[in-house]
């Protein structure tokens, strides 16, 4: 059997100071958010509505799934975009963190979200640094690209592309000028809240349009799943705290879109990764078991 060529690997720096930590992070960020979606007043870092945390809960369910998939991948090329995702998502929280910093409970309140208030703005504000030395870590470290697998299709890289541009230029409204978009929320937001959602918007339009850029299944497959699952926790979150919502606003519908979207994409994606492209070593083995019946009818 011939030994598979090496390819550029994941560093150990990489994955410990970066992906795995982070993994962590937004799994806790996640179960503190979206299951007690109506207790960040005494849980979470800052009071919002519910329908906010279980938005914010839902993006942090989902880079949890991606980071855990990145943290046991092998090759640079398969953790690139999470990696991209992550590097931008946390610069622009950081920023979010800082300029709502009055509305944080850093000046007492609830022990656990003076705690939580407190571990957030250490976390953002030690997360660059760390990441600057985790990248550069992987900057030195070298081997060849992988071999090309299957691409995605047209119909959904393509999307993926309008999709993504659509979601990085709405994010970057949010996040720059989030007073006036608070001020005709279709849910009770403050501009720290509407700042939040607007970095996660960002961070998701970015995503795609790397995806898109890749273009290759194997290499977004994580990314995808993140995606589906943002969608499908973000639509129950609505579904769960649909009477606090004005759905007789745009934005109500626009927000149902958006995560309509992120969870259709994701599904096309990993579908087509999951049936065009498998796991390492499952056609392998079909092929081997394939080969041996033959063998035994021959012997036979």
């Amino acid at each position: 059997m011939a030994a598979t060529a090496p390819v550029r690997p994941v560093s150990p720096l990489l994955r410990a100071l970066l992906l795995a930590p982070l993994a962590l992070a937004a799994g806790w960020a996640f179960l503190a958010l979206w299951p007690a979606a109506g207790a960040t007043d005494e849980l979470f870092a800052w009071a919002m509505s519910p329908v906010t945390a279980a938005l914010l809960g839902s993006g942090y369910g989902g880079a949890a799934a991606m980071l855990a998939l990145a943290a046991r991948a092998r090759g640079w090329a398969e953790v690139r975009v999470a990696t991209a995702a992550t590097c931008l998502l946390m610069p622009l929280m950081l920023a979010t963190t800082l300029a709502g910093r009055r509305d944080l409970h850093l000046d007492g309140g609830p022990l656990l979200g003076f705690l939580a208030a407190w571990g957030w703005l250490a976390a953002h504000l030690a997360t660059p640094p760390i990441g600057l030395a985790a990248l550069a870590a992987q900057l030195r470290t070298r081997g060849p690209a992988p071999a090309r697998t299957p691409r995605l299709p047209w119909w959904v890289a393509a999307p993926m592309a309008c999709g993504g541009t659509l979601l990085a230029l709405l994010g970057l409204a949010l996040a720059v000028r989030p007073g006036p978009f608070a001020a005709h929320w279709p849910w009770t937001a403050r501009p720290l809240d509407v700042r939040a959602l607007g970095a996660w918007t960002l961070t998701f339009g970015a995503a795609l349009l790397l995806a898109a850029r890749e273009s290759e299944l194997r290499r977004v497959r994580g990314g995808m799943a993140a995606m589906v699952l943002t969608g499908l926790l973000g639509l129950t979150g609505l579904v769960r705290y649909g009477a606090l919502v004005a759905w007789r606003q745009p934005g109500a519908w626009l927000t149902v879109l958006v995560l309509t979207a992120l969870l259709g994409l994701g599904l096309c994606g990993f579908g087509l990764s999951a049936l065009l492209d498998p796991p390492p070593g499952t056609a392998p083995r079909r092929a081997a078991g394939q080969v041996e019946g033959v063998e035994e009818v021959e012997l036979r």
